[in-house]
Parts: C-alpha cells; sequence; structure tokens
C-alpha cells in the first residue's frame, strides 16, 4: 500500500509540474469555479500556537461547466496554528461534489500560504486525479481575513470566511 500512495504522490507531482510549465494559451479550461469557503478552528485561535482542528467547507453557487453548475467541498484537518500563523504548507486530498450530471472529482494538492495586504492568500495547486474532470490540472485560491488582533485576545478567532476560486484545466 505504501509504494502505491508513493507512487500516485509521484504521478501527482509529475502532472502538476507538467500542467504548469505548458504555455498558458496551450491550456483548455475545463471548469471555473467562484464561491466562498468558511474556515472554522478548534478551540479557537490565539496569539499562541497550538494544536486546533481546523475544518473547511466551502460552496461554489457559479461553475462553467455545463455538467458541472455548482460545487461543495468539505474538509478537517490537524495542524498547529495562532492568529500569527494560520496554515503551513503541505499536501492533502479534497472531494468536490458537483450539483449536475459530472461526477466527483478527487483533488490531490500542495498547499502554499502567504500574508498580503491584511489577508491570507492559501493557494492549492495540483491534479484531479479521479472522477469527474480526471485527469486535469487544478488551482484553488481561497483569501482569508487576517484575524483582528483584539478579537485573537480576548477569546480568540474561531471562524473565518473568504472567496475562493477554482480552475481545472488541461494541457
Amino acid at each position: 500500500m505504501r509504494l502505491s500512495r508513493l507512487a500516485h504522490c509521484a504521478l501527482v507531482a509529475v502532472l502538476a509540474a507538467g500542467a504548469s510549465t505548458v504555455p498558458a494559451h496551450a491550456l483548455a479550461l475545463e471548469q471555473t469555479c467562484v464561491g466562498t469557503e468558511v474556515t472554522t478552528f478548534d478551540p479557537p485561535l490565539t496569539l499562541t500556537a497550538r494544536p486546533v482542528t481546523v475544518t473547511v467547507s466551502g460552496v461554489y453557487p457559479a461553475c462553467t461547466s455545463t455538467g458541472a453548475v455548482t460545487g461543495t467541498y468539505a474538509e478537517t484537518f490537524s495542524l498547529t496554528a495562532s492568529c500569527l500563523v494560520l496554515f503551513d504548507s503541505g499536501s492533502a486530498l479534497r472531494t468536490f461534489t458537483w450539483g449536475g450530471t459530472v461526477a466527483p472529482s478527487e483533488f490531490q494538492y500542495n498547499v502554499t500560504s502567504s500574508a498580503v495586504a491584511g489577508q491570507v492568500v492559501v493557494t492549492n495547486t495540483g491534479v484531479i486525479t479521479s472522477g469527474g474532470f480526471a485527469p486535469a490540472g487544478a488551482e484553488q485560491v481561497i483569501t482569508l481575513v487576517t484575524p483582528n488582533v483584539v478579537q485573537c485576545l480576548s477569546g480568540g478567532v474561531s471562524s473565518v470566511t473568504g472567496p475562493t476560486t477554482l480552475t481545472i484545466h488541461r494541457p
């Protein structure tokens, strides 16, 4: 099983790298979605880094594919976080469920996050490995407001919300 998982990760890395080296004009856009993500923290974030359970849920009420006109996703994971450091880099698996005729899509991705002008921008880049749109490259960008320091000091931040976009493309 471990060899299979390693081979799967290698395939994701090769497909993601191949998709990112293709000139933009050579990519065929399969799906574009615009929506909102809610991220909750248990326990709430404070200025002190500690283990938290993070639950994300997103809804895409507007997508461009006629077979997948809406989408949703949800994921729960644990990490060490604070109001000063919301997310870390790493890799994960997320399932997009579509409203329409397209089967759910498994998205294997790498996460990067950065603080930009009072916002945390999380970028998930990877590959749709199975289900609808597979195989295809994908990128999801989520923009969250940096937690308010006063709220961090008085009880903590239990959730943040922000816009998210998803693009799925083929070389």
